[in-house]
């Protein structure tokens, strides 16, 4: 993946994905969300993951969903698609589908219910799904927080090296900055996305060279200016900028990462809804943590 600007740090937003407030898909909501990332000076837009509640929709939400991105990101924005399913049979109807509507990458968590898959399993179930998008490059997804699965990703890069052609990124969605740097090494021609914005200070320190993450909707100039202040020394003034990413982390760890960091995105871009089931909802106490992060935000950027 590349992309026109002069910087060479992708930076990608993992989209919230819209609802009207019966629950059902809001795609009319994709064309301001789309703008609004291109006004942040986003480089690609991440649909239907972790932020985007891929598993709380349908198969047809899905799709419908990569369609509407597909239609209105317009050509300032790269776009990617999640499209990992406990089914194959789904997930390979899901990459062809975002193939056939011309995504730039598409991603797949492993299957993660019941025994953990051993790294060649994992593979062989990339395998078969770049076999339904064979000139789409793919994303190996790994967030074990979400997932349970602790499959080492530079194990998963180095068997797939011969398998699956097609394995050009990793999302990189944990906290292990040695495993990180392992896959980068063990990447050899593969783009690592590193995928905890909490930690971007320290992703960047480990070498990373473009991040996909759901704080970008809301502040991705920042991070943009965090990583210029690592990269010059300035190790400080780096940190002291990104405290606003790791005080939305303490509340995301106490109300729910997805339906705080939802609620978040909704105060500084288009109304994305609610989070659904299982997450639902913010009571009233969570609300009020949400307010107060606002609050420091627009205080901080006055």
């Amino acid at each position: 993946m590349s992309t026109e600007t002069t910087d060479a740090f992708e930076l990608w937003a993992a989209t919230p994905t819209p609802f009207r407030p019966d629950e059902s898909l809001a795609a009319e909501v994709v064309p301001a969300q789309a703008e609004h990332l291109v006004a942040l000076g986003i480089d690609g837009a991440f649909v239907g993951g972790t932020t985007g509640e891929s598993m709380a929709l349908t198969v047809d939400e899905r799709a419908e969903l990569i369609s509407a991105w597909a239609e209105h990101r317009g050509n300032r924005l790269l776009l990617g698609a999640h499209v990992g399913d406990l089914s194959l049979v789904d997930a390979r109807r899901l990459a062809r589908h975002a193939a056939d509507a011309g995504v730039d990458l598409i991603a797949a968590v492993a299957p993660f219910y019941g025994e953990p898959p051993s790294v060649t399993a994992i593979v062989d179930y990339l395998a078969a799904l770049a076999e339904a998008a064979p000139d789409v490059p793919l994303c190996y997804y790994h967030i074990p927080s979400m997932t349970g699965l602790r499959a080492a990703p530079s194990a998963v890069v180095e068997q797939a090296a011969g398998r699956v052609p097609t394995l050009r990124a990793v999302k990189f969605t944990d906290g292990d900055l040695l495993e990180f740097i392992r896959t980068r090494e063990a990447a050899d021609g593969i783009r690592v996305y590193f995928g905890r914005d909490e930690l971007l200070p320290a992703g960047v320190a480990c070498g990373a060279t473009g991040a996909i993450g759901s704080l970008y909707n809301v502040l991705a100039p920042v991070a943009r200016e965090v990583r210029t202040r690592m990269l010059a020394g300035e190790v400080e003034s780096a940190l002291a900028l990104h405290r606003p990413f790791r005080q939305i982390a303490a509340v995301a760890d106490r109300w729910g990462s997805i339906p705080v960091v939802k609620e978040l995105i909704n105060r500084f871009g288009p109304d994305a809804g609610s989070a659904r089931a299982p997450w639902g909802r913010l009571n009233a106490d969570a609300i009020a943590a949400v307010d107060g992060l606002v609050e420091e935000l627009k205080a901080a950027d006055s």
